[in-house]
């Protein structure tokens, strides 16, 4: 009896949303209302709130691209990657190819540490955009995966498309990012590949001409140390 009377609690619920689905002045109100709700929360720096609001969006309009979008960045400004990487792929099923939701669902990937997924949506993004800091990522990454050809590869693409003047933010040890020479960063990166296959002195070279690029350049010098030291 007890399983019967759930199953008729949830049949009427059911009922009553159906219901409610064929009244569009009804979703129409409610939406408005979760949208309001929504603002006084971020006025009020209330996140949860906000959160819950969004789901009552989603609810209401499962295609509010604008919802989807600000969940997905509220997961992963919040370091949840696994929701902000479900929330991006969903995003992706409804509005595939959505640079947007590419580059959440990348990112995600990348601080789950799942690798392989974060280059294949960084891969789509760079068809996209020919951006060259999307594709010193994706060659940084598939150093870090070990798979050396296809990060020196890029490394290669890369030398034909960047000046002599641009630049890309690295990180340092403390946290913060620093400025270099993108040709200083893809010199850094060829030695990084090489030292991990045990080729020191090609490694030092290649860190020595990242120095000669950007003296300062961090990451360089504290892996040239390391090699020098032995």
């Amino acid at each position: 009896m007890r399983k019967m009377k759930y199953w008729m609690i949830a049949t009427v619920m059911f009922m009553s949303v159906s219901s409610f689905a064929q009244d569009s002045t009804y979703l129409s109100n409610e939406y408005a209302k979760a949208l309001a709700v929504y603002n006084v929360a971020q006025m009020y720096n209330d996140v949860e709130v906000q959160k819950a609001a969004l789901y009552d969006m989603l609810v209401l309009s499962p295609y509010d691209s604008s919802a989807l979008r600000t969940l997905a960045e509220f997961y992963y400004n919040n370091r949840r990657y696994t929701s902000s990487t479900l929330v991006s792929l969903d995003f992706l099923k409804k509005y595939p190819g959505n640079m947007i939701a590419l580059e959440i669902a990348a990112l995600s990937y990348e601080q789950l540490r799942i690798y392989d997924k974060a280059i294949e949506y960084y891969q789509e993004i760079w068809l996209k955009n020919d951006d060259v800091n999307i594709l010193y990522q994706i060659a940084y990454l598939q150093y870090s995966l070990k798979r050396y050809n296809e990060a020196n590869n890029n490394i290669k693409i890369l030398e034909t498309k960047v000046g002599a003047d641009k630049t890309i933010g690295l990180s340092k040890n403390d946290g913060s990012t620093q400025e270099v020479k993108f040709a200083a960063a893809l010199k850094n990166l060829q030695g990084l590949v090489a030292m991990d296959q045990g080729k020191n002195e090609e490694a030092k070279a290649f860190f020595s001409e990242a120095l000669a690029i950007a003296p300062e350049f961090e990451a360089a010098k504290i892996a040239l140390d390391g090699l020098n030291k032995g």
